[in-house]
Order: C-alpha cells, then sequence, then structure tokens
C-alpha cells in the first residue's frame, strides 16, 4: 500500500527501514525524503508516527524471529 503517492513511498519501505533499525520519527522522514518541502505535499509528514509504529512493530519482529 502507498503512503506517500507523490514519493511513490509503501509500506514495505518503512517495514524495510524498520528491519534495518531505523525507526525514529526524524530520520524516518529525513530518510524517506518526506521531510523535503520543496519536493513533497507534506500530507505524509503529518502522520510519521504512524509510520514510525509500523517501522518500531518490525523492528521488534526481527528482533523475536532472531531470538527463536
Amino acid at each position: 500500500m502507498y503512503i506517500c503517492v507523490c514519493k511513490g513511498i509503501k509500506e514495505s519501505d518503512v517495514r524495510t527501514l524498520g528491519r534495518e533499525g531505523i525507526t525514529c520519527p526524524k530520520l524516518l522522514a529525513s530518510t524517506l525524503g518526506i521531510d523535503d518541502k520543496n519536493s513533497c505535499c507534506g500530507r505524509c509528514i503529518k502522520n510519521v508516527s504512524n509510520y514510525a509504529a509500523i517501522a518500531i512493530d518490525e523492528h521488534s519482529r526481527m528482533k523475536l524471529s532472531v531470538k527463536a
């Protein structure tokens, strides 16, 4: 599912970043380029905390699967 149409970012992109340990909202926004007001509509930055929750969830799942 696309979470940012203007940048073409998918939920799976956020999950991938979560697996890589990128879970901080500010770092997610920067990495995804959604904090750039010149090339992004700005709608997705309002939901960056939701994206961080997805990344954190994915990071936690990865850590659990490594332990198992």
